[in-house]
Parts: structure tokens; sequence; C-alpha cells
């Protein structure tokens, strides 16, 4: 339900939500291209113009690297951004170069697809 007044619970999240993206280092449009969402929908964040759903909220915290309940309701001074340890980090990686492997394989079979279709349209083409 739309209001022209801002509430208070509001003017608290969009304060947090500019602390933890400042605290982060992310610009707004580093942060809109890291969610898939337009800048303005950042700025609106944090202009209390609107606030996230419940499922941008989620990703919003594991992106600036703050608890979700911290986001929701939040404390008087801004988290510490803390640095991924390193397992996770070789885990990410390890994630990110198998999904490359599977890419590629992917292109690879998407090329052969292609070539098998031009040879069966050519048959086709031929015999009449």
């Amino acid at each position: 339900m739309p209001s022209n007044e801002t509430k208070t619970s509001d003017v608290i999240l969009s304060t947090r939500i500019i602390n933890a993206r400042e605290a982060s280092g992310y610009s707004q449009s580093q942060l809109s291209l890291r969610m898939g969402v337009k800048k303005s929908t950042i700025a609106n964040w944090e202009a209390s113009r609107t606030s996230p759903r419940a499922n941008k909220l989620i990703e919003l915290a594991g992106i600036l690297n703050v608890p979700v309940l911290w986001l929701i309701a939040g404390s008087d001074s801004p988290p510490e951004v803390t640095s991924p340890d390193l397992i996770e980090t070789l885990m990410l990686e390890r994630k990110l170069d198998k999904a490359d492997l599977l890419v590629n394989e992917l292109s690879a079979l998407v090329s052969d697809l292609r070539g098998h279709t031009r040879r069966v349209q050519r048959d086709i083409d031929e015999s009449y």
C-alpha cells in the first residue's frame, strides 16, 4: 500500500542499504549490474521511494556480505565487511572452472548439431 509519507523503517532500511553498499565499495551502477536490476531501482531503494522485495533483500544481503536481518532490523552502526575466506573463494573458482568447461562442451555440441543439420538439409534438397 503506497503512501506519500516516508515510514521510519523505510528510512532506516535505505540508510542501511547505502551504508552496506558503500562499505562494500560498490557504486549504485555496479550493484545494479550485480543484481540484474536497473540503477534507478537501487536509487529508489536508497531514497526510500520503494523497498526491495524479500528475494531481492536476500540477494542484496549476500552481495553486500551483510546479514539479512541486519538489513531488515539493523542497528545504528554499519556492518563490518569481511572478505570471503580462502576455502570459499577456491570452491567458487572450481565451480566457475567447471561451468566454463560445460559451456565449451555445449558450444562444441551446438556446432556439431548445426553441421549435421546442414548435411541433412543438403541431402533432403538433393533428393528432390
